[in-house]
């Protein structure tokens, strides 16, 4: 049995080798993370201004204002 010759590294390694696999990574967490965000506003019918009031409140609360 050959082996494929069109089966390569994969593009982690590609990533890795050009020096650029840590930002691709942080590049992915932060548009799962702003997803997660969007799908969670859009369950609570929440704008991004009713979101940032929310926070701003919240910061409030924990600070004893």
């Amino acid at each position: 049995m050959t082996k494929n010759p069109h089966i390569g590294s994969s593009v982690d390694a590609l990533f890795e080798d050009e020096g650029t696999l840590e930002e691709i990574n942080l590049i992915a967490t932060k548009r799962v993370i702003a997803w997660q965000i969007s799908e969670a506003m859009n369950k609570r019918n929440l704008n991004k201004t009713e979101m940032a009031q929310k926070k701003m409140e919240a910061d409030n609360l924990s600070i004893g204002d």
